[in-house]
């Protein structure tokens, strides 16, 4: 009997079971999510003061000094396995237009202050929205260089062809000494990791839509390696690509030529960017240059040579130091060249400050790329800057500008 007795509760139980599953399946679903807001551009960052400029930066050198709220933050010429970043607040003064060609502009360093890589990469965001094209100038230095050298460097560039946009540095651990040579050389090999994985950075950037390098010297053998490398590294994986990059200037190449020839220049060419050569017979750092390295090497930048797909300039007659081979900062030839070279659809050849020439056959390299060269990229013909007297000389021709000195 009393098995019996359970089982009307037995029952009782599995009708409550069959009422609470029919109940969950009755139930309301719970709202979903709402969809996330589109991601919006960064406001602006103020306009650059000319006579306080700015100037972002990220480096490879060690650490001397990490700054505080008063104290300004300082970097040798030794490597760091961690990269720094940073903006430098500098001042400027001078009448801008020197005699002989020189941009009579003082450089200072007023203070270095460090920033996490998610700020940097921020305001350089802010400060690239200044302009319609959120563009960013990223310069690198070259051998026998300090910090506060490479940012004095890069402020003047910056200033001398008045742009608008993000400008940064990318300082890798020169010792800054001229005893230095192959120390730099070593340290110059040993940085382009770390250039790599900042120009992906950069070029990630959700806000940052041109990307324009100018890069002397030493500094080549940094980039033009980094940039081959990470050319690959997206050809492999899929993951990113070179078209934020728009224009290469590569000013006095200290790079063994036959090198940047054979394993480089198809993929520095390949990405679509304008990429100016700025080359010079009158260089006797690169002439130094090459009898260190065995005497048979040619630097890139030292005499012309004529590639198809590269804008080949000879800036020969320009002497503002007494190497000939500091200029890319301090003729204002160069500068106001320099300036069309940047801004998009400026034609460099329309005016005066260019003229063009026949290569010597023995000057010509055939590269084979892909479609067809324009005028200025035949290979068949190279470009001779004229020195200007002059900021408004007749030299600037169909293309005179207005720079801020």
């Amino acid at each position: 009997m009393k098995p019996r007795a359970r089982t009307p509760l037995l029952a009782l139980a599995l009708a409550l079971l069959s009422l609470l599953s029919g109940c969950a399946d009755k139930a309301v679903p719970p709202p979903s999510a709402a969809a996330a807001p589109p991601p919006q551009p960064p406001q602006p960052a103020d306009p650059q003061n000319w006579l306080r400029p700015s100037l972002f930066f990220a480096t490879s050198r060690n650490v001397l000094d990490p700054g505080s709220e008063t104290r300004s933050a300082r970097f040798g010429g030794l490597r760091s396995r961690e990269t720094s970043y940073g903006e430098c607040r500098l001042g400027i003064s001078g009448a801008g237009a020197g005699a002989a060609d020189r941009m009579d502009v003082k450089v200072t360093l007023e203070r270095t202050g460090r920033l996490t890589r998610a700020r940097f990469l921020a305001d350089l965001q802010r400060a690239a929205a200044r302009t319609p094209r959120r563009e960013v100038l990223l310069f690198i230095h070259g051998f026998d260089n300090s910090f506060e050298d490479a940012a004095k460097t890069a402020t003047r560039i910056a200033h001398g062809v008045g742009f608008a946009g993000a400008a940064a540095l990318y300082s890798w651990p020169s010792a800054g000494s001229a005893a230095s040579y192959l120390q730099d050389r070593n340290n110059a090999y040993w940085s382009v990791h770390y250039l790599k994985e900042f120009l992906a950075d950069v070029l990630a950037a959700q806000w940052i839509d041109r990307v324009s390098v100018v890069v002397h010297s030493m500094g080549n053998e940094v980039f033009i390696r980094a940039c081959a490398e990470l050319a690959d590294e997206y050809a492999r994986t899929g993951n990113g690509d070179l078209r934020k990059l728009k224009n290469i200037v590569l000013a006095a190449p200290d790079m063994d030529r036959e090198i940047f020839l054979d394993q480089y220049a198809a993929k520095l060419m390949g990405n679509g960017a304008r990429i100016v050569l700025y080359a010079s017979r009158s260089d006797m750092a690169l002439a130094a240059s090459a009898q260190v390295q065995g005497g048979d090497y040619e630097r890139l930048g030292k005499n012309v040579v004529c590639i198809p797909g590269l804008n080949v300039t000879d800036v020969s007659d320009v002497k503002t130091d007494l190497l000939g081979h500091s200029w890319i900062a301090d003729s204002r030839s160069v500068l106001t060249d320099l300036r069309c070279v940047l801004t998009e659809g400026c034609n460099r050849y329309a005016g005066k400050l260019l003229q063009e020439y026949v290569c010597p056959r023995e000057a010509r390299y055939h590269l084979p790329l892909p479609g067809s060269q324009d005028r200025a990229t035949s290979g068949e013909t190279f470009w001779r800057l004229n020195v200007t007297d002059g900021p408004t000389g007749p030299a600037l021709g169909g293309y005179k500008l207005s720079l801020p000195w």
